[in-house]
């Protein structure tokens, strides 16, 4: 701290101190939220379990009892085809020459279409023949689907062209769903949109909804939700009457997370039916077949298990095995899988049942306010510690910090101003940190050697103050983006890759311009001018190009492995590693910080007692970086609990301490045997 900015500083910290406390109410306020949403819905699709029970030889009381023992709480249902009817033997799909030739019964030799669906006898009950009906004549049309009088058969004569007839997506038959929901499931409605659809269409689809019972919620199929026009004119109004409808029976609108784990699975219309619901929905976890068939049941029960506990999901869609494994039947290779997950997830509070739904929460405006303004006096903070500015000059800025940070939360609509200001905090924490720890290093004058001890003791004293420091970041981070929109993902922190990098080069530019680099300390623009002159003057040596090669590829990965897009792979054996931490901690820490940034840590604090080459100083301080920036960023993925984000910083912390204190440890006794074997030598000579 500079004597002549020393008071504005102190205003920084006390305006920091003051956002912090705010920030610590709004992550409290929003813990709550996510703790009172624990709920999570395990689904499979009935059709397909029930045909793999029955092949397997269970019958349906049987395999239903087998699921719930599994953890089971809902089937999933999808629209019918005449096709998968006329295979169960529920109707008959006749053409014309078939009707008088081999059913002249029907008496169907004076009508012209050209095919009839046949219904069970009208002495018999028939649970599907008039909603057939209905969706056929809402899907063609009544001219081209109409009941034929007859005294003793239901009888449809409908006009259409096989093959594309008999897969003609009709609607959810409400007796089958209604087996399901006697049975004690809840039912997940799967329905298709329309190929044109109506205000009347629409409303037939919840017509049929009203006579099923027990919905948990509405997962739509396709390219398209329903209410979804081509026609811009019609596609606003009706989608708000499949918004409403859906609110008014209490259906949430169940979406499928994305591949890539964000947002969700593109469905034309499904982010404006999310906003007219507003955001009553539910995140759904579904991995497809393909990718199930790679990988072993146990990494299937992980990967369900993490999506909960990480990212809001609060619904699994479980796909199935095609093989069995051996020793087992198809049945129980599946459902013991999915008993795996029900067990973790009870084990760690979550209740099987009908998905919680979030609620509609945002952040008390005042107290949003004040902390996006405290995170711009941060701002402030951080540019006096790459460039000291006087108290006059500090006052200015933070009078525009303050109006900057509370007016921009306070005015500004849409999710644009408070990503910027998160960025902000996460670049600004760990570069801050960082920095303040080198200034109180270097004024502590140290000209000689001090023991491992001191470093082990100082290391863990300046790790844990780094952690605390950069961790305000991350509650404010958690703070201000603590709302609905990013809790289901609608927005989501953007800019990851800068977020990693950005500090890395601000703690470069604060520790030249506190440390001599190549027998110059930069505080000039000459001085950074010759920096730049010798440093291209330096011969190219191979040890040289081995260690520039050796930091871009861990560039390459560190870069690579940030941010939501698919960049390096993850090897088997961190698979491996990750899986054995999940399942002993609470939270799995991130490898950036207890295996790089955090032993790093140590491994300056050692540079600087241990007097080591200036350059290998610099590069552990920019190491060091890594470690508290991404416990920053970790908070920034809103998507998961706070709770969680805040105790894999400490789990990280925790881990990359002992793992910091057995690395110095390591070096203290390789040097003490080095110099004893060296001594040895020396008197033997």
């Amino acid at each position: 701290m500079n004597k002549k900015n020393k008071r504005s500083i102190w205003l920084m910290v006390v305006a920091i101190f003051i956002g912090l406390l705010c920030s610590i109410y709004l992550c409290m306020e929003r813990n709550q939220v996510e703790t009172d949403t624990m709920s999570i819905e395990q689904a499979l699709d009935y059709d397909a379990v029930v045909v793999m029970g029955l092949n397997d030889g269970y019958d349906l009381d049987t395999i239903l009892q087998k699921c719930r023992d599994a953890g089971i709480t809902s089937f999933t249902i999808y629209d019918t085809t005449l096709n998968k009817m006329t295979q169960r033997g529920e109707c008959s799909l006749i053409t014309k020459m078939a009707s008088e030739v081999y059913y002249p019964q029907f008496g169907l030799r004076n009508e012209n279409y050209e095919y009839y669906l046949i219904g069970k006898p009208k002495n018999q009950n028939d649970l599907y023949f008039d909603e057939l009906t209905e969706d056929l004549q809402t899907r063609l049309g009544a001219k081209n689907a109409v009941v034929i009088d007859n005294p003793q058969y239901r009888i449809l004569g409908i006009h259409g062209v096989m093959p594309a007839l008999g897969e003609l997506n009709l609607g959810i038959m409400s007796a089958d769903a209604n087996k399901i929901a006697k049975a004690g499931f809840h039912v997940i409605l799967r329905p298709t949109n329309y190929s044109d659809p109506t205000p009347d269409k629409v409303e037939a689809f919840f017509r049929r909804a009203d006579k099923i019972k027990n919905v948990s919620g509405v997962m739509f199929v396709g390219k398209e939700v329903l209410g979804y026009s081509p026609d811009a004119g019609e596609r606003k109004g009706l989608l708000q009457l499949t918004a409403d409808r859906m609110l008014a029976r209490q259906m949430p609108f169940y979406m499928i997370e994305a591949a890539d784990q964000l947002q969700y699975d593109k469905q034309d219309g499904m982010y404006d039916l999310a906003g007219l619901m507003h955001y009553d929905t539910v995140r759904v976890y579904a991995m497809s077949k393909e990718e199930l068939d790679k990988i072993t049941p146990e990494e299937a029960t992980m990967r369900f298990y993490i999506s909960d506990l990480e990212r809001n999901v609060r619904a699994n869609l479980y796909p199935l095995y095609k093989k069995p494994l051996h020793g087992q039947s198809l049945t129980d290779t599946n459902l013991n899988y999915i008993h795996n997950v029900s067990t973790k997830l009870s084990e760690r509070g979550y209740h099987l049942g009908k998905a919680s739904v979030m609620p509609l929460y945002y952040p008390n405006k005042l107290l949003l306010a004040i902390t996006a303004a405290a995170a711009a006096c941060g701002f402030v903070l951080l540019l006096n510690l790459l460039l000291p500015l006087s108290n006059r000059i500090n006052y200015g800025l933070l009078v525009l910090a303050v109006l900057f940070g509370a007016g921009g939360a306070m005015i500004a609509k849409g999710a644009l101003f408070l990503q910027m200001m998160a960025v902000g905090c996460a670049v600004t924490a760990p570069s801050a940190a960082i920095l303040i720890l080198l200034d109180y290093w270097k004024s502590q004058h140290i000209t000689q050697k001090l023991g491992y001890g001191r470093v082990i003791r100082d290391g863990t004293l300046g790790l844990a103050a780094a952690v605390g420091m950069s961790m305000i970041g991350g509650l404010f981070i958690a703070a201000m983006l603590g709302n609905i929109r990013f809790f289901m993902e609608f927005d989501y922190y953007r800019g990851v890759k800068l977020t990693f990098l950005l500090p890395l080069i601000i703690v470069a530019i604060g520790y030249v311009r506190r440390f001599p680099v190549m027998g110059r300390q930069l505080a000039t623009p000459a001085d950074f001018t010759e920096f730049v002159r010798k440093f291209l003057n330096i011969p190219i040596r191979m040890g040289t190009l081995i260690l520039v090669g050796f930091l871009g590829l861990v560039a390459i990965i560190f870069v690579g492995r940030s941010g939501h897009t698919s960049g390096v792979p993850v090897p088997g054996f961190e698979v491996v590693m990750r899986r054995f931490l999940e399942n002993a901690m609470y939270a799995r820490p991130r490898e950036k910080e207890f295996l790089v940034g955090h032993p790093a840590f140590f491994l300056l604090v050692a540079a600087i007692y241990r007097k080591w080459p200036q350059l290998l100083h610099f590069f552990l301080v920019i190491a060091s970086v890594i470690g508290v920036g991404s416990m920053v960023e970790t908070f920034a993925h809103i998507r998961t609990p706070f709770l969680m984000s805040f105790i894999r910083g400490l789990d990280g912390w925790a881990v990359g301490t002992v793992l910091g204190i057995l690395l110095i440890c390591a070096i203290a006794i390789f040097q003490y045997v080095t110099t004893w074997l060296g001594k040895r030598v020396d008197t033997r000579d």
